[in-house]
């Protein structure tokens, strides 16, 4: 019994003291908090800011356009508001930021996914360094003269103490081959543009550019943009090049038509354009078409076709807006040109050719259709001889039909062949058919279409193996200049005096046989 008492005081003692310890620092923190006060506005969760990051000053877009017809009002909680801190954010980064009421260590960061840009393939070399292609008899020529006042030579930076490389990087995953995604030339010949894409397979993209001077072929700049360019054209008069951007939900990237200012290697300004989202929409079945004063673009938007007046606006003139207009078509455009006598806009469809008045004050009025019924839909149209009546219009690759050439209404296609690129050549005199069975190019005559000379590229030496993405006839040096989809680049011609042709490579892609 004697026992059982002294364990029961003592425990009775323990648990006083406890409580007294307890007691004696909850005192302690009251008097601290009491003495210095309450936390100065201290944060509520109504209280907490959440903004996105605006794109940083190289690549704020200074151009913005009212939503187009027949497009429902936009969802305006998603534009791009000023954050008011530019510590750190990069362009294009979703993040969660704070007011001065709110305390930092509350709020959490989320950044939108990075688009990773391998440069390994790319280097800087002195200048010193770069040899010149030597010429020689045995070989077809690759070098000209370059013209002055050309755009090689406004884009070239003859101070420039370094020049850069490029070799196409070569992907296995997803598919094999050199990640090419769009080609074109300038018109006065002397600029070739790739469009290259970065990032990995499931995204996001961006996109290299690539300039190339098709008189010596060294590379002129070579450039990033944050965006997955799928369609390009080059801009008459200037140094701008215009293109299609596809639209990136990771990246809250819309569909719409960039316009790149090459000499600042920078985006100068970007127009959201209407986009079904619920239809895949292919780079083959989208036309592009720049001129001086108005770039025009067609065939994503139903039978709409977008007129976009140019000069950009300045950045200064960030209020300004990108003025456009639209008109129809029959039936989705997916092919622009202007005709010979440059007074009209020729628009090709599946179904039709519609010319329409360039003039500024007819406002795009159709002056005549014709009916075409192809069953595909054109991806380029090439006018023959001057005649706005006689043309060839080629396919997509996909689609595996030969091109059909029209001449006074009457429709005649090369059959027995496959697919594949309409070069005219010697203004349209003549046509260099290549299609992507072996790499074969057929000369042929529009009036007779008989091929008066033919060659397969694959029996051509040295060896090169891929499908012929991009092709273009070099005036300068009278040989098809070509792109495969392994990213080989190399001219096909004649020697001066002899009938065999002859192949030569201008740079290798990164899975060539050597």
């Amino acid at each position: 019994m004697t026992r059982s008492v002294s364990t029961a005081l003592a425990l009775t003692l323990g648990l006083a003291v406890s409580a007294a310890v307890v007691f004696t620092v909850f005192a302690q923190r009251n008097h601290a908090v009491s003495a210095s006060g309450p936390a100065p506005d201290a944060p509520s969760a109504s209280e907490v800011v959440f903004t996105q990051a605006q794109p940083s000053a190289e690549e704020k877009t200074s151009l913005q356009a009212p939503a187009p017809p027949k497009v429902q009002p936009q969802d305006k909680s998603d534009e791009w508001t000023d954050s008011g801190d530019d510590g750190g954010i990069r362009s294009g980064s979703l993040s969660i930021t704070a007011t001065p009421k709110t305390n930092p260590e509350t709020v959490k960061v989320e950044k939108l996914p990075e688009i990773e840009v391998d440069s390994s393939n790319v280097r800087s070399i002195p200048k010193a360094s770069v040899q010149p292609i030597r010429e020689s008899k045995r070989e077809i020529r690759l070098t000209s003269t370059l013209p002055g006042g050309s755009l090689a030579e406004k884009l070239t930076d003859a101070e420039a103490e370094t020049v850069q490389t490029w070799r196409p990087a070569f992907a296995s995953q997803g598919f094999r081959g050199a990640r090419l995604d769009a080609f074109a030339v300038s018109q006065d010949g002397s600029v070739l543009a790739i469009a290259e894409r970065t990032g990995t397979y499931n995204g996001p993209n961006g996109t290299r550019i690539v300039l190339v001077n098709t008189s010596n072929w060294q590379f002129i700049r070579v450039f990033t943009v944050g965006r997955m360019l799928k369609k390009l054209a080059f801009v008459p008069g200037g140094t701008a090049l215009a293109a299609i951007a596809f639209p990136q939900a990771a990246l809250k990237q819309e569909f719409g038509l960039a316009v790149l200012d090459l000499a600042e290697e920078k985006e100068q300004g970007f127009l959201p354009l209407s986009f079904p989202f619920n239809t895949k929409i292919e780079p083959e079945d989208i036309a592009l078409l720049a001129m001086e004063e108005r770039i025009i673009c067609s065939g994503f938007f139903g039978s709409t076709v977008f007129c976009i007046h140019l000069p950009v606006a300045k950045e200064e003139d960030s209020g300004a807006q990108f003025p456009f207009h639209t008109f129809e078509t029959v039936s989705p455009a997916s092919a622009l040109a202007i005709t010979p006598d440059g007074k009209s806009l020729a628009a090709a469809s599946l179904k039709a050719i519609e010319y329409f008045d360039l003039n500024s004050s007819a406002k795009y009025r159709r002056k005549s259709i014709t009916s075409l019924d192809l069953g595909w839909k054109p991806v380029a149209i090439h006018f023959l001889n001057g005649a706005q009546t006689d043309f060839v219009l080629c396919p997509a690759y996909r689609d595996d039909t030969a091109p059909i050439f029209v001449r006074s209404a009457a429709k005649d296609s090369l059959d027995g062949r496959s697919a594949g690129f309409a070069v005219p050549m010697e203004q349209g005199s003549r046509i260099g058919v290549a299609f992507k069975v072996k790499g074969r190019i057929d000369i042929v005559d529009p009036a007779t279409l008989e091929a008066n000379d033919s060659v397969i590229l694959e029996q051509l030496r040295p060896e090169t193996t891929g499908d012929t993405a991009f092709v273009f006839y070099h005036d300068a040096i009278h040989a098809f200049c070509v792109i495969d989809t392994n990213g080989n680049c190399f001219a096909a011609g004649k020697r001066e005096g002899e009938k065999r042709w002859s192949k030569r490579i201008i740079w290798n892609g990164g899975a060539s046989k050597r």
